[in-house]
């Protein structure tokens, strides 16, 4: 009964620190993932801001850019002059803008293409006058430079009228390096890569890869994960806006994407970072979230052994506390009871002494309880002194009972005549009573018959002292 009541106790305590922890380990999770899920979106919010802010800064140039080579086409609409004549060329030279703008040009009915230096360029087989009228003022794709072979250039085109008649387009030039290099903000300390699209087409008109001129279609990325309902390539074509993950064919390096929809003719901006720059603003409060975690699985399990230790302390000494005599500190009636439902079967070389106090009741009734109590401790440690704490029980007021494992009878009655010796020199006095068991015995009969024989001694014991015996 008492090994299943320790069971019971130490499971539902066992239990109860389970629970407790689960419940804390779940609560640790949730979060952590309420964090990871903050510093995502704030990274993500972060990197559609940079996206935004590098819209922003291209479009304000190219409005820029476009405002002046209104104003110079409207001086030149107005002034009558021959477009080859020297005050167009001064009103040319009036464009006051960075480096960036690699040239200004004014392309002819007739294919020709007037530049500040006089020196007019057949533009045939690269410009087409018609098909550039019929677009009216815009942002040309990538298309050959007049000059330079291999090199493919951004054109801005304003018209020139004359009598509510186009009769020229005044335009500037510009390459993807040159915006690459003096219209882009730095952001993300110049990890991050800038691409341009042309939604129409899917061609890379300015990225920072190199990739200029290829389709975006054709674009190795391996996407694994995106915001919209669609694939990276078309996303981007449709205009949409959103973020992705992917890992680059090249690097194998996951890259996080942001694309949206520009005010520039259909061109798309596509930022890409990779993720290691993505999530450093926020490094430090992963890093604390990986040490929160570490701390409390430390904690946890410190608190788990330390439950265990506590919880196995406490049954130890409720056990021994339950065990135990509280007088004479021997182990009590449970103590006994347990150990002899678990020798029901007598065993060969056990002994049995039975233990009763003489003269407890007229000690208590003459000197006081505290008298008997003295008497009971004095008794009860030369018995444990000869046989041993283990072996021996309070069963009762005044009754001990001891065991000793020896098969000669002889040894264990002269022991015996030592307790006895030692209780009479301490003016006390018991009766006493031994069997040995045997193997057709059971533990029962052999202590019946030592309790048999101590009766019969505590019987000769007062008839030689003249009183009668109590039972």
């Amino acid at each position: 009964m008492w090994k299943k009541a320790q069971e019971r106790f130490r499971t539902r305590s066992l239990i109860a620190t389970i629970v407790l922890m689960v419940i804390v380990l779940i609560a640790s999770l949730l979060y952590v993932v309420y964090v990871w899920s903050y510093t995502r979106e704030q990274s993500y919010s972060k990197l559609q801001s940079a996206t935004e802010e590098t819209i922003e800064s291209i479009e304000g140039e190219f409005r820029a850019d476009r405002n002046m080579l209104r104003m110079i086409a409207n001086i030149i609409s107005e002034s009558r002059d021959s477009l080859h004549s020297l005050n167009v060329t001064a009103y040319l030279n009036i464009y006051s803008v960075n480096s960036l703008i690699s040239d200004i040009a004014i392309l002819t009915p007739q294919n020709k293409v007037i530049r500040i230096s006089g020196m007019d360029l057949d533009a045939a087989k690269v410009l087409d006058f018609e098909k550039v009228k019929a677009l009216g003022e815009h942002i040309s794709t990538l298309e050959k430079d007049l000059e330079t072979e291999g090199v493919y250039d951004l054109r801005s085109f304003v018209p020139i009228r004359r009598e509510d008649e186009t009769i020229a387009f005044l335009y500037g030039t510009t390459t993807p390096e040159g915006i690459l290099n003096a219209w882009i903000p730095e952001i993300y300390d110049g990890h991050a890569d800038v691409t341009v699209v042309d939604r129409k087409t899917g061609e890379i008109l300015i990225d920072s890869q190199g990739r200029t001129r290829e389709n975006i279609s054709d674009v190795d990325i391996l996407v694994t994960q995106i915001s919209v309902n669609d694939t990276l390539a078309d996303a981007i074509k449709k205009g949409r806006s959103g973020y992705a993950t992917g890992i680059d064919a090249e690097s194998k390096k996951n890259i996080y994407y942001c694309f949206l929809p520009m005010n520039i003719e259909e061109w798309e901006m596509v930022i890409s970072v990779p993720e290691k720059y993505v999530y450093e603003h926020v490094r430090p409060i992963q890093i604390s979230i990986y040490i929160l975690l570490f701390a409390e699985g430390i904690a946890l399990v410190i608190y788990f052994l330390y439950i265990i230790h506590i919880t196995t302390g406490s049954l130890v000494g409720i056990e021994r506390r339950a065990n135990m005599d509280a007088l004479t500190g021997l182990q009590n009636r449970n103590r006994y009871e347990y150990f002899c439902q678990h020798l029901q079967q007598g065993t060969e070389g056990i002994a049995c002494i039975y233990f009763d106090v003489n003269g407890l009741h007229e000690l208590n009734n003459t000197q006081g309880h505290l008298a008997g109590d003295n008497m009971l401790k004095t008794i009860a440690n030369i018995i444990s002194t000869e046989f041993g704490e283990n072996n021996t029980y309070r069963i009762g007021g005044d009754e001990f009972v001891a065991f000793r494992y020896e098969r000669d009878e002889a040894l264990v009655r002269k022991d015996l005549a030592k307790v006895e010796k030692k209780v009479i020199d301490n003016g006390y006095h018991v009766a006493c009573g031994l069997a040995m068991a045997t193997p057709d015995k059971k533990l029962l009969a052999v202590i019946k018959l030592a309790e048999e024989e101590m009766y019969e001694n505590k019987r000769k014991y007062y008839e030689s002292i003249g009183k009668e015996m109590r039972g």
